[in-house]
């Protein structure tokens, strides 16, 4: 388990995370997302005892980062965004490096080497040079060296910064994975797009926790409506016309584009989308607009 509690950090001189209390269950799987600069990236630091803490505290399994910095670091495997920049040296070179510095020598070094870079997908691939990987496999050995200590809690600084959208599948099946196994995950997200392998959101603006809850539009409803957007080529009059009861603010902005505004614990896009089906009308491709979590940085209607 992962505890918050009015947890302050400053960094040159300026507060960019302001009294954050949060709490996240061990076996959670929590996505961090906010504007850049809302204080993510440091939040999750300070959990990995990489940054101070100047004010609150935060505990990982019961065990502060202020008094008992080592013993967090034995039990989090920490992820940064980037590689070093280590010319001419291979990945399980890379890894040994860290598994010395994590206790381990001999025959139980070469075994951790190996089974984390089976467990990041990466079998077979040690003697690739860190200069040759591309980012999807960058990532890769990040996360095969966070996992060499068989950490208990993973905390991920942008898991997806730098991917294509064919190499994000394979990193979300490594944190559902991960999360599966019973291992708590904490990441920082910057383009949010949270995919389903997080089960909660908690969402940072300007250094302050404004909302927090499971990664489902339903869990931050509270009378928040959502732009949904559906495409019926050459009908959008007609099916903003059937929607129109089903929520807010419906129109149709061409002839293919309908948007409007819901609730998702009132109505479910499923529903939205058999409404106009049995009307008869055709729908191409329906869905958030943009994706409901990006919504939930912006500025609400009043």
């Amino acid at each position: 388990m992962i505890r918050c509690e009015r947890a302050s950090i400053e960094r040159g001189g300026q507060l960019v995370v302001e009294t954050v209390s949060l709490a996240v269950r061990a076996g959670e799987a929590w996505a961090v997302i906010g504007t850049s600069g809302a204080g993510k990236s440091t939040l999750l630091a300070a959990v990995a005892t990489a940054v101070p803490l100047h004010g609150g505290e935060i505990l990982v399994h019961g065990q502060s980062v202020r008094r008992a910095a080592e013993r967090v670091r034995r039990l989090v495997g920490y992820v940064p965004d980037s590689l070093p920049d280590w010319p001419g040296l291979r990945a399980a070179e890379f890894l040994e490096l860290f598994a010395v510095a994590a206790g381990l020598v001999g025959d139980a070094m070469r075994q951790a080497v190996e089974k984390s870079l089976a467990m990041a997908g990466l079998a077979g691939s040690g003697r690739m040079e860190l200069q040759s990987l591309d980012a999807g496999h960058a990532k890769h050995l990040l996360i095969a060296r966070s996992l060499l200590h068989d950490p208990e809690v993973l905390v991920m600084d942008d898991p997806f910064s730098g991917l294509d959208p064919l190499e994000r599948p394979a990193i979300e099946r490594l944190i559902g994975d991960a999360h599966l196994m019973g291992r708590t995950v904490l990441a920082a997200i910057d383009d949010a797009r949270v995919p389903s392998c997080f089960t909660h959101l908690a969402v940072l603006r300007e250094g302050r926790l404004i909302a927090e809850g499971r990664n489902d539009p339903t869990a931050f409803a509270g009378g928040q409506r959502w732009r949904f957007g559906l495409r019926c080529p050459g009908r959008g009059t007609e099916v903003a016309r059937v929607v129109g009861p089903l929520g807010e603010d419906s129109r149709a902005v061409d002839d293919d584009t309908v948007t409007l505004r819901i609730d998702p614990a009132q109505y479910r896009p499923q529903e939205i989308i058999a409404a106009v089906v049995r009307a008869g009308l055709p729908v191409e491709a329906a869905g958030y607009d943009p994706p409901w979590q990006a919504q939930l940085l912006e500025p609400q209607p009043g």
